[in-house]
């Protein structure tokens, strides 16, 4: 069950319950820490599911008193990949409150031959809306679809 809602709260998207549709969260070390409400994951930390995937370094879950996922915090190389969109960001927070999701830290948004960068990059997940602050986008060349910088 924490798996489905980390994965729907760090991307946005909607957790499936179809056994085939299943999300793995891998990392070198899991914390749970029952009387703070928090999920730490750490080393290689890598999320995947049949619509997306998240690597970063250290992943922080944290849960309110009912239990639910209150926000997520992925720091160090963090990569999101979702079909053509790719995100790059030395961090990104989820925020369950509003839906949204806000890189910073050299935060990056890549879309077919455009990428979009600011010093923080806010995605709404549910309306499709981005501010980038302040923001510089790039249209790379023809043919430069799916250019990313070297990494993970």
């Amino acid at each position: 069950m924490l798996l489905g809602l980390l994965l729907g709260a760090v991307l946005g998207v909607q957790a499936e319950t179809n056994e085939t549709d299943k999300t793995v969260i891998t990392s070198d070390t899991l914390l749970f820490d029952y009387q703070r409400s928090i999920a730490v994951f750490e080393g290689s930390v890598r999320v995947v599911d049949h619509q997306v995937t998240l690597t970063c370094e250290k992943l922080y879950v944290y849960f309110d008193e009912n239990n639910q996922i209150d926000s997520v915090v992925a720091r160090e190389n963090v990569h999101i990949v979702q079909g053509d969109r790719h995100a790059r960001a030395g961090r990104a927070v989820y925020r369950a409150t509003d839906g949204s999701i806000v890189l910073t830290e050299n935060a990056r948004l890549y879309r077919g031959v455009e990428e979009l960068q600011g010093d923080e990059i806010q995605i709404f997940t549910t309306s499709e809306k981005v501010i980038a602050k302040p923001a510089r986008l790039v249209v790379l060349p023809a043919g430069g679809e799916g250019v990313l910088p070297s990494g993970r």
